[in-house]
Parts: C-alpha cells; structure tokens; sequence
C-alpha cells in the first residue's frame, strides 16, 4: 500500500512539527515504506509541513581520506559544493540537487537546506568553520531536529553535543581531503572535529525523554522522534560535561574513547570497568596497539597510493 503525501503531513502535523517551523531531518528512507513520489515525495511533505516561513535542513556529509593520501597528491577527489554527492541517503542527495537549495562549503560535513532561514544556517558554515556549525544556528532560531526510522540515533546533532562539551578535539584526526574555494581554487583541508564515538550517545536521549523534552511517533511506517535544537543540544552537552564517562563504548579498540579516557584520566569514575580500564597494563596495552593501528593505517595508504601511481592497485 501506497503512502500518500496527505497522510505523510498528517504524521508530521502529529509528532509536532509545523508551519513556520525550522527542522533538521535525518531519515531512513525505507523505513518510511513506499512513499508516493519516492524520496521526492517525502521531501514535498516536509516542505509542505514547516511552509514558506519555514526551513528544511539535512546533513549531506561526503568523504575524507588519510592526510598522507592527500600529501602524495590524490587528486581524482575534490569538494565541489555545487556537484559532490553527499553519501547521508538518497533523501538528503535528493534535497542537494533541489534548484532552491542552498548547500554549506564546508568540505566534509556539510549541509543542504532550504526555506526562510537557509542561508543564515549555512552560509557561514565552510572551511573555516566549526563542523556542526548549523545546529548551533537552528538552535538560535528555535529550531527542531526530526529523527525518522533512525532509533534514538540523533546524527549529526548528537556530536555537536560532544562538540559543546569540549570533547571533539582533545583526540587528534588526521583526516583530510582537497576543496574547491569560493574562488575556484583548490586547497587542502584537515578535519579537526570529527565526530566522536557514537555508540552510547542514544543513552542521552533516554534522559531527554525522561525530562519530557522528546516527541514520539510514526512517519509513515517510521518509528520517528523530534526533540527542541536548543534544549536538547543544552541537555545533552551540560551530561557530557559534567560525566564524560557517559561517552565511552565498551569496545577495547575503540581508538577515540580508549584515548579520552586515557587522555582525560577517567578511570576512577567508570562505573563498571571492563578489564581494559581497571588494569595499567591493558590500559596501556590498548594505547600502544591503536598507535599501531593509526600508523598502520597511513603505511596503508603510502602503499595504495605508490601502487595506484604504478596502476598496480584499483
């Protein structure tokens, strides 16, 4: 059976989203069911639902490679904002190439959106910029982020918290890739503030249903949940401020939460440490092997890049 554009608005109308209303999308397309009009269609009730005084907004995130790839000069990939595909969903793709679209310059977290406030969430956010820059600006504008068939897994949004609490930049990411500027040039850009571990951030949104912040619903088949952009980036930040403890998955080799932990001495108040965060040894043990891993990593990409030059890889 058919999902109709009517019934799609009548579920967003429900869950609490409305005219006039700036929102931030993350979806799994088939969790909708079969939508009429496809991904087109899904967009068209969106747009419908939040009207012209309203804005939609989605991630249309694109790749990065090792900054020793970009070093020995890999130039079959460039970020163009005007023609790279994201690689967030068919959704997202579908709203970039939108004619009203407005797209965010930043080379490897950018945004789409379109509506009243399109330009003021995404003008700014390019290169020089924060990476989650835009959620910071619709939570200025009261805006909201809709979660569709994606679980508690708020994307995109959930690391700006981890931004907010300080926590995107004490592990080093050595991750880069070419851009082209604002004036047709290319250049080089490093990521900084890659999103962290997000294995235990859905635990933050229990606490945000808890204090009542969070809406829940279907969208269509989707089980969907929207949350207030400023209450819910404030919430969650100030908990992982105060217990950056709630950040951390149980993954021994988990490189970005071993070395916050180790980086920030947090030992003493993990509740329920696993053996790898109760004894110096493995502590240790585990900081040495993902050195070696991330070293690994960049002897891997010298290799697939000489071999590439030599046409011996593809």
């Amino acid at each position: 059976m058919e999902i109709s554009k009517k019934r799609i608005v009548s579920d967003l109308r429900k869950i609490g989203l409305h005219e006039g209303d700036h929102v931030a999308v993350s979806v799994s397309f088939k969790s909708l069911g079969r939508v009429q009009g496809g991904p087109e269609g899904f967009i068209d009730a969106l747009l419908e639902a939040v009207g012209s005084d309203g804005t939609l907004m989605m991630n249309t995130y694109t790749n990065f490679f090792t900054l020793t790839e970009i070093r020995l000069g890999r130039t079959d990939y460039v970020y163009d904002a005007g023609e790279t595909r994201c690689y967030t969903g068919i959704i997202s793709e579908k709203l970039r190439l939108r004619d009203d679209t407005v797209r965010s310059r930043h080379p490897t977290m950018s945004n789409a959106a379109i509506g009243r406030h399109a330009h003021f969430l995404l003008d700014d956010h390019d290169e020089t910029a924060d990476s989650f820059l835009p959620y910071s600006k619709l939570a200025e504008v009261n805006g909201k982020y809709l979660a569709v068939g994606i679980g508690d897994n708020l994307k995109g949004f959930r690391h700006h918290a981890q931004q907010q609490a300080g926590l995107l930049t004490i592990v080093p990411w050595k991750r880069a890739v070419l851009h082209k500027d604002r004036q047709g040039r290319i250049n080089t850009f490093i990521l900084k503030d890659r999103g962290g571990c997000p294995t235990r951030l859905p635990d933050l949104v229990k606490d945000l249903k808890e204090k009542g912040i969070v809406r829940e619903g279907k969208i269509g088949m989707a089980q969907s949940i929207i949350v207030p952009a400023k209450e819910s980036i404030e919430r969650m930040s100030s908990l992982l401020k105060a217990d950056p403890t709630l950040n951390l998955c149980d993954k021994p080799l988990c490189l970005w939460c071993r070395e916050i932990e180790l980086r920030l001495n947090l030992y003493q108040y993990i509740k329920n440490p696993k053996i790898f965060q109760r004894y110096k040894a493995a502590i240790y043990l585990f900081a040495l092997i993902n050195r070696l891993r991330e070293l690994d990593n960049r002897l891997i990409s010298r290799f697939k890049m000489i071999l590439k030059k030599r046409k011996m890889f593809y």
